[in-house]
């Protein structure tokens, strides 16, 4: 009895909040199918009272007169259900809670606005470092592109009979993972590599020269070299920027033998987004789900390295670089 009393309460104050400020329709249904949507796929849902954030979302709205000002609002949404990797997108602009910002060094970020490209070279002899980007794109065509150009780099060191490779992935701030993933096929197992995990499961599978979501072929190549490196040892270097897509990579190499983490722990953006619309000016890119490695763990915070390592990251250096000098010491040590 006790919780209707309360729930009809709730009821009682929304409708007194919109009668006194008399919202307009659209930022009502704006903040109502939000809420909606959030209620019934946010992935840390059922772990918030929506009663209260209703409430609450609702005052925040009480001068809103049109959806350019629902920023506030919108925000505290999101930071209500933890979700820093979402945004509510109206027209032109974009909302977004920022409340999970990890601290990056000057030496990573003045790196990181240059642009970053795929860079291959070969350290002590028998080394491979790859360098690898972020992936943005908007079609199969692009992503093939992506894939193949990532492929391409890695075959430069595979054909030179490396014995152990440096994957750097301090400047990659995601995009698209499957393209990254498939770029470096060469280096995993073919089969099931890892999964999203949402209300349902989606596998991710490399098979032949493609990368498949289930059974849905999202990007291919045409390898240029045909080396079996699946037991080679592999450093991937992480840092705060290492986020998003760039984390469901190392996700995708979890498991994997010889293979280790160094720097500092990820961005931690590995949640499942989707972008749900709501009407022809607006959409919900919302977190939805984790990601989860070919042994079933799921990964909903920041990665840690497996060897922590603090130093002035020298990019235009590597061979002088502190973190490639460590990884190359733990190479060394495991390569046959």
């Amino acid at each position: 009895m006790g919780k209707k009393i309360i729930t009809f309460v709730c009821v009682f104050l929304i409708i007194e909040i919109r009668i006194a400020f008399a919202q307009s329709k659209e930022v009502t249904f704006l903040i109502d199918t939000t809420i909606s949507i959030m209620k019934n796929n946010a992935v840390n849902a059922k772990s918030v009272d929506w009663d209260v954030i209703t409430n609450n979302a609702l005052m925040k709205a009480k001068d809103v007169s049109n959806p350019y000002q629902l920023g506030p609002v919108m925000r505290y949404l999101y930071a209500s259900i933890n979700d820093f990797h979402g945004a509510f997108f109206y027209k032109d602009s974009v909302f977004q809670w920022h409340g999970n910002d990890p601290i990056i060094s000057d030496s990573i970020m003045n790196e990181f606005k240059k642009g970053v490209k795929s860079i291959t070279k070969v350290l002590d002899k028998n080394i491979g470092y790859l360098r690898i980007p972020s992936s943005p794109g908007g079609s199969k065509e692009d992503f093939d592109a992506k894939a193949q150009k990532l492929n391409d780099s890695l075959c430069v060191l595979l054909n030179k009979n490396i014995k152990g490779i440096i994957l750097d992935l301090r400047l990659d701030g995601g995009g698209a993972m499957f393209p990254m993933i498939l770029g470096v096929k060469q280096l995993l197992h073919q089969g099931f590599i890892g999964s999203f995990k949402t209300k349902k499961k989606e596998d991710w599978y490399l098979k032949n020269n493609g990368f498949f979501l289930d059974t849905t072929l999202l990007t291919e190549i045409k390898p240029r070299c045909d080396v079996n490196a699946q037991n080679i040892p592999i450093v991937m270097l992480i840092s705060p920027v290492t986020g998003s897509s760039a984390e469901f990579f190392v996700i995708a190499f979890k498991g994997r033998k010889n293979t280790v983490l160094l720097g500092s722990k990820t961005a931690g953006y590995e949640t499942v987004n989707s972008g749900i619309p709501i009407n022809d000016t607006a959409f919900v890119n919302l977190a939805i789900g984790y990601g989860a490695d070919r042994n079933g763990k799921i990964y909903n915070k920041a990665i840690l390295p497996d060897i922590p390592f603090t130093s002035v990251d020298k990019f235009n250096d590597i061979a002088n670089d502190e973190k490639v000098k460590v990884a190359i010491k733990w190479l060394k040590l495991h390569m046959p």
